[in-house]
């Protein structure tokens, strides 16, 4: 279709206005607005960012606070831990549901970083949730995406003793009482509950992470996606040891700031190779610059208590009772005796 004259060009917009309200704005076009326009005779797919609120960028998150208010407010994350500073809490063990292997996981690159999600159609009662640990409720898993520096020294957003971690892996889930990620998303102060999964550099790959790292390079531009061929365990994503963790009450990492997250952070990390992290330090961000250093730094704690739940190996599944055996007794006390004096030792 070769447009000649004005009336052509009224009918050609109209015609790509109706496109608009016909393919409307889905999940995961992440920003932006997908339409058809007619291009002689045949219907070409567009995408044009969505400018109805400010961007913004790692580089320049000083300036947050001034954009999104709610960024500069007292319960912001991240945070820098200091273990002497917490208090003991005895939250019980986490219960982890359908956190077996997941098929056909998408991954999309939306400029900020690399997100992994459920297959639209995934059935509601295969649907990964957790609870316990102290949560309220049920919590099902919405996503989960990375952050990473430019080299090996930086890249987490938590710290714990002022310590940076090369990457920080976040496992996200919502309130089910909410009935969606969106409503939760909005103003619930205890909307979301996310995993902060802290990484090393190990000698060689992490074989949980390879489904992601295998094939990140096909998300390497903004707006990128795939489907992952290889399933993804959630669970051995998840460090292998997940009983003892700090505990505190936050917000988003990324604008809007809402404050709205409950925060799990492991004390025990996963691996990841040199490898591995050099294919992430290979994506491009929404400028097609390289996506690097793509974490906020730590924010003021204020008046907030963090709280950490230990492990010693030692708990048992019930209070000790008359009925209780000498030798479980004997068993029981050594083995907390080691924990202490193993505890003493390391950190002295």
């Amino acid at each position: 279709m070769i447009v000649k004259n004005k009336t052509q060009k009224k009918k050609l917009f109209a015609l790509t206005f109706l496109r608009v309200l016909e393919t409307g704005l889905s999940r995961r076009n992440h920003g932006q607005l997908s339409f058809q326009i007619c291009v002689r005779g045949r219907y070409v797919k567009k995408q044009i960012p969505i400018t109805n609120k400010p961007k913004w960028t790692y580089k320049d998150q000083m300036n947050w606070p001034r954009l999104f208010p709610t960024c500069g407010t007292r319960r912001q994350s991240p945070i820098d831990i200091q273990p002497k500073e917490t208090v003991l809490a005895s939250f019980p063990n986490f219960v982890f549901h359908n956190y077996g292997h997941i098929n056909n996981m998408t991954m999309v690159n939306n400029g900020h970083t690399v997100t992994i999600n459920l297959p639209e159609d995934y059935p509601k009662h295969k649907m990964p949730h957790i609870t316990g640990g102290g949560l309220n409720g049920t919590y099902n898993f919405a996503q989960m995406h990375m952050h990473w520096g430019v080299d090996s020294t930086l890249g987490s957003e938590h710290r714990i003793k002022s310590r940076s971690h090369p990457l920080e892996l976040h496992v996200i889930h919502w309130n089910s009482k909410y009935g969606s990620f969106a409503q939760a998303s909005m103003h619930a102060e205890d909307g979301l509950a996310v995993f902060s999964v802290l990484a090393e550099v190990g000698l060689g790959d992490n074989k949980s992470l390879m489904p992601i790292t295998d094939q990140v390079g096909e998300v390497t531009k903004n707006g990128d996606e795939t489907v992952l061929r290889k399933p993804v365990a959630l669970n051995d994503i998840l460090p292998k040891q997940k009983s003892s963790y700090f505990r505190y009450f936050g917000s988003v990492t990324t604008p809007l700031c809402h404050e709205i997250v409950t925060w799990t952070v492991f004390d025990n990390f996963i691996d990841i190779s040199e490898k591995q992290l050099a294919k992430l330090r290979n994506l491009k961000d929404e400028r097609g610059e390289r996506l690097v250093n793509n974490f906020r730094t730590p924010q003021p704690l204020h008046d907030r208590t963090v709280f950490y739940r230990s492990f010693t190996g030692c708990e048992i599944s019930r209070s000790l009772s008359d009925a209780t055996s000498m030798a479980d007794v004997f068993k029981w006390t050594k083995c907390l005796m080691s924990y202490a004096f193993n505890s003493i030792f390391s950190s002295s």
